[in-house]
């Protein structure tokens, strides 16, 4: 119940399907206040509806509200808060749909869903993440390498929803507990991939929005700019984009940490030091020039510098490219994909790398995964990936500006 006159017979009841006035007959009975939980049985009547409010014959008290200090709601209520707040609610509802709507999409597809382990013994190696410690293993930073090892056991359409966990992390697009959907297609082509990502986010979308009519399915509104998803999502080629704005050419400077640095200097950016990893001195070029120009319209950018792409294959027709795209809609990142490395040595050439960045700069230097190892030297098919994260995908579709807004649960209400 969320609110009672002061002779507790004139109600405002809620529950999932909306919220009713109700007038309780006259009679015997508990009395009733704000944050009761109740039963009503409402007299037929052809005039009943929402707006008109409805009369309750009989009712019963379920359960009464036990704050005997403090009216429903207050801020002290954590879960009347919930309660509530019925945008929250929606988001959640909406949540379960969307959940819903992307295994209905790879299921249609002939995609196998499968779990893997949540906790592991080699998390992942990326210098700038963080990995959990759960006891003598680490919780997942990405499923990464036990899905290509499926590949290698000869799945070749195989996708994988679930939580994923990187320390530090919390801000409005940030949680350091999130669901990823990540999903590899053994024979893929990264072309394939974006024209597949294109078709599973306007899914989800109609899954969500389908009601509302077309136009809306495929025109969202997100921080008061308009996302079309209707059309084709433009490509970018990230040297082109740093260039034009940032003012720093990849051309030549794909692995070498200290030049990219120069060039930043000589273009300006003054805190640009040698001494920075190459992947420090891109992505603050990135985040301060590029991001904030790339608008509201979905786009990929693609064919990234071979050093910001450690499990990514070559482009074969320039060595220091990747086969690597992410993807941007509203503003937001909301993908990153690989055309998958499938060379053994390669690949732990590059691990050894990482590890090194890592003890350089203080951070915990994990195992290599030996057994993904041995899975590329078996071989496996040439693939394509990609890791997609899904409470961002729901911010951008229910126009939601802080994550937590998405979740059942923020970092702060655990």
């Amino acid at each position: 119940m969320v609110a009672a006159g002061a002779d507790g017979r004139e109600l405002l009841v809620r529950d999932e399907s909306g919220q009713l006035a109700v007038t309780l007959e006259p009679g015997e009975g508990p009395s009733l206040r704000a944050g009761d939980i109740v039963a009503l049985e409402l007299a037929a009547t052809r005039d009943c509806d929402a707006d008109a409010g409805a009369r309750a014959e009989r009712w019963m008290l379920l359960t009464p509200f036990a704050d005997d200090d403090s009216p429903f709601p207050s801020p002290q209520h954590e879960h009347g808060r919930l309660f509530g707040a019925t945008q929250r609610a929606r988001a959640l509802r909406q949540r379960a749909r969307a959940l819903a709507a992307v295994r209905a999409f790879f299921d249609g597809r002939g995609y196998v869903e499968v779990d893997s382990p949540r906790r592991v013994r080699c998390p992942g190696l990326e210098p700038e993440i963080e990995a959990v410690a759960s006891g003598e293993r680490w919780l997942i930073t990405s499923p990464e390498y036990h899905l290509k090892r499926l590949l290698a056991g000869g799945l070749e359409r195989i996708y994988s929803l679930g939580h994923c966990f990187r320390g530090g992390e919390r801000g409005a697009q940030h949680l350091d507990e999130f669901t990823m959907l990540e999903w590899y297609c053994g024979y893929g082509t990264l072309d394939a991939l974006m024209r597949e990502t294109e078709a599973l986010l306007r899914h989800v979308a109609a899954a969500l929005h389908g009601r509302a009519g077309v136009a809306a399915a495929r025109v969202l509104r997100f921080d008061g700019r308009e996302v079309d998803l209707a059309a084709p999502f433009a490509r970018h080629d990230v040297g082109e984009l740093l260039e034009r704005h940032a003012g720093v050419s990849l051309a030549g400077a794909e692995r070498d940490a200290r030049e990219l640095a120069r060039r930043a200097r000589a273009a300006g950016h003054v805190w640009a030091d040698a001494e920075l990893r190459y992947a420090e001195t891109f992505s603050r070029l990135w985040v301060d020039h590029v991001e904030p120009a790339l608008g509201a319209a979905p786009c990929f950018v693609t064919r990234f510098p071979i050093a910001l792409a450690a499990l990514s294959r070559p482009c074969a027709d320039d060595p220091a490219r990747a086969e690597r795209f992410e993807l941007y809609a509203g503003g937001l990142e909301l993908a990153n994909a690989f055309g998958e490395l499938t060379n053994a040595d390669e690949q732990l050439r590059r691990f050894e790398h990482e590890r090194a960045e890592r003890r350089a700069a203080g951070r915990a230097v994990h195992a290599i995964d030996e057994r993904f190892i041995a899975a590329l030297r078996e071989g496996i098919p040439p693939s394509a990936g990609i890791a997609l994260g899904f409470d961002r995908l729901l911010m951008l579709l229910l126009d939601a500006r802080d994550i937590a807004e998405v979740v059942p649960f923020a970092p702060e209400d655990v």
